[in-house]
Order: C-alpha cells, then structure tokens, then sequence
C-alpha cells in the first residue's frame, strides 16, 4: 500500500466528538494539491494539538 504525505493548511474546526472518538476539520496539501478532510483522535487532547503544518498520511 501506497501512503502519501499530507500537510495541514488551515484548521477549519474545533475539535468536536462524534462515533466514540475526536475529529478535527481541515484543510491539507499533498503533492501541491490541495483537499479537506477529518482527522480522527481517541483523546480530546491529540484532537486540540492539530495545528498548520501537522504531518498525516494518507
């Protein structure tokens, strides 16, 4: 399996609870393009430290 690296770019929303776990709205880019999606924690914590610039593959 193929994973790519991915940069936020903007935060769109506050950490909220949805499913049992934390999740987070942003913005990234990967490859120079750009896309939105939801990052998903298991603490409230690791939700709130998403800043710009965090690292996520996808």
């Amino acid at each position: 399996m193929n994973l790519c690296d991915c940069y936020v770019t903007e935060v769109l929303s506050q950490p909220y609870r949805k499913f049992g776990n934390w999740w987070v709205d942003v913005s990234y880019e990967s490859w120079g393009s750009p896309s939105k999606t939801q990052l998903m924690f298991s603490t409230e914590a690791g939700a709130a430290a998403v800043t710009v610039g965090h690292h996520f593959l996808a």
